[in-house]
């Protein structure tokens, strides 16, 4: 997969911009849609920030992790999966695997640790414009209502973004187990009813094209970040950007 230009990129967000301004002045509504983690916000701080802790906490019963840990480990050593990010920075004895991955669990799925997220580059800005030119902003989010709502208001408040106010919905999963994908295809329905969806933000190709189907008018964008390992290959149509700045 590759992202269009510096130059397309900002072309490409500043006219959905500029449609929700013209939908606006014309007293239509108008809705933007965001996923959040690997759309808006960068997860991997998260994980990063849990596997020093462990190794912390655990220094003892796990010498491989403490011993990477021990060296500068930046966002690039965290794969989308966490036995790929054990195994880049080099644990493979299975028990401290297994014994990694249920406290990993503990915690990355949980309010407490999604103040390490980072928003992405140019992610507050633009989202603060879209919501500042008149559209719903939709934070669509396979994060689960009962473990992990209240961190992501805190998170995306903490960033500054619009969240809590007149013009913004964040929608998560009242289901744990359920997948992401049916989720979000439950959710369509009633996101059509909110107004004119002008454009979808997603990392997930599977994602990304189940909501490219929903709203065939809308622009459709995927966040080259990663993505589930076994992704489908994404629709053509999709407009494959980067991040959310704009250059060029």
């Amino acid at each position: 997969m590759q992202a269009i230009d510096d130059k397309q990129q900002a072309e490409a967000l500043n006219r959905v911009i500029e449609v929700v301004r013209d939908l606006t002045r014309r007293r239509v509504s108008s809705v933007v849609i965001f996923d959040l983690d690997g759309t808006v916000l960068d997860n991997r701080p998260r994980t990063l920030y849990i596997l020093r802790e462990i190794a912390e906490y655990y220094d003892a019963e796990l010498p491989q992790l403490w011993a990477a840990m021990e060296k500068p480990q930046g966002l690039n050593s965290i794969a989308y999966t966490l036995a790929d990010t054990l195994a880049r920075i080099g644990v493979d004895d299975p028990r401290e695997v297994a014994f990694i991955e249920k406290e990993w669990g503990k915690r990355f799925f949980t309010d407490t640790y999604q103040r390490f997220d980072f928003p992405l580059p140019g992610a507050k800005r633009f989202v603060e414009e879209v919501h500042a030119a008149g559209a719903t902003v939709v934070y669509l989010t396979g994060r689960d209502v009962s473990r992990m709502l209240v961190g992501t208001i805190d998170s995306l408040r903490q960033f500054g973004f619009p969240v809590g106010i007149a013009g913004t919905m964040t929608v998560v999963k009242t289901d744990i187990e359920q997948d992401d994908a049916i989720f979000k295809q439950d959710t369509v329905e009633y996101l059509q009813r909110l107004g004119t969806v002008v454009a979808v933000f997603e990392n997930e190709p599977a994602n990304s094209n189940l909501l490219l189907e929903a709203f065939p008018y809308a622009d459709s964008f995927l966040l080259l970040t990663h993505h589930r390992p076994d992704a489908p290959s994404p629709d053509p149509r999709l407009v494959q950007i980067k991040n959310f700045q704009r250059r060029g």
